[in-house]
């Protein structure tokens, strides 16, 4: 037994040598995918084309599809919209007629041919119902962060509400193909970009619609998906934690040409199913 005791603390050791390793190889694939989503959004994952439109044109092409949708009443003003821009080698932010230099604020540097930018002022930030309606037995699936899970909807557990209701919701919130779901009370995160056609409400997530010939939503998920660790350590609450639909329309977004939006979602597409595989 005195023998055996002399190799407790080397038997300890050992127990958490293997423990940190199983920790690093149990985590290793996500850390690599999100080391390789920086890269992404930082302009370094795919070569910059010299013949791509610049950025700039096409986020001025937005917010002219934004001003005829607001004339339309389609969409509604928003009373923060903001330019960002760079001149004498630093950025600006301009709202109204205020220019402000903003170098302070950029959280890491982008190509020449990129910008800066709020993502609610490029794309339709909006949210779901913050209200529990009454729940039916049978009737429209209610769908809350609960039911997104690994980039899909889980509906087998959601609740129902009337058609009533439904109806109502979905006049601020009504969910098409194209739209990213993102959890904004509680689980905040689990980005979906939504293909489907289903019928369906949604409760606490904020709802990102793409502007029509604006930027690519592959790109703005894997943007979000990068996203969601930095939100969730800002997150307000106490017991329960929430980004608020203001903090997600503020938050910036670097914007590549559009021709490279493409380029850098074919690349993550062929780089993380084989990460996948680690």
């Amino acid at each position: 037994m005195a023998e055996l005791s002399k190799y407790a603390p080397l038997l300890d050791e050992y127990q958490l040598a293997y423990s940190e390793i199983k920790l690093l190889n149990d985590s290793f694939p996500e850390r690599l995918k999100k080391s390789i989503l920086q890269e992404a959004v930082q302009g370094k994952l795919v070569p910059q084309d010299p013949s791509d439109e610049p950025a700039e044109a096409l986020l001025e092409r937005i917010r002219a599809e934004k001003q005829r949708l607001i004339k339309e009443g389609k969409i509604k003003k928003d009373k923060h919209e903001s330019i960002i821009f760079r001149r004498d080698n630093s950025h600006y932010e301009k709202r109204g007629s205020e220019e402000v230099c903003i170098d302070d604020e950029i959280p890491f540097e982008i190509p020449e041919n990129w910008c800066w930018a709020r993502m609610g002022s490029y794309l339709d930030v909006r949210d779901g119902t913050h209200d529990t309606p009454k729940y039916v037995l049978e009737g429209i699936p209610l769908v809350t962060s609960k039911n997104l899970c690994n980039g899909k909807i889980d509906f087998s557990t959601a609740k129902f509400i009337s058609r009533e209701d439904h109806l109502a919701i979905s006049l601020r919130s009504k969910v098409d193909a194209g739209d990213i779901m993102y959890a904004m009370i509680g689980s905040i995160g689990n980005p979906v970009l939504y293909n489907g056609n289903a019928e369906f409400s949604i409760k606490n997530m904020a709802l990102f619609k793409k502007i029509a010939n604006g930027l690519d939503m592959e790109f703005v998920y894997w943007f979000l998906y990068l996203s969601q660790d930095t939100m969730k350590k800002f997150a307000s609450g106490g017991v329960q934690s929430f980004v608020s639909l203001g903090y997600l329309r503020n938050y910036w977004i670097p914007v590549p040409p559009i021709q490279e939006q493409h380029r850098i979602v074919t690349a993550i597409k062929q780089i993380l199913p084989k990460i996948s595989t680690l």
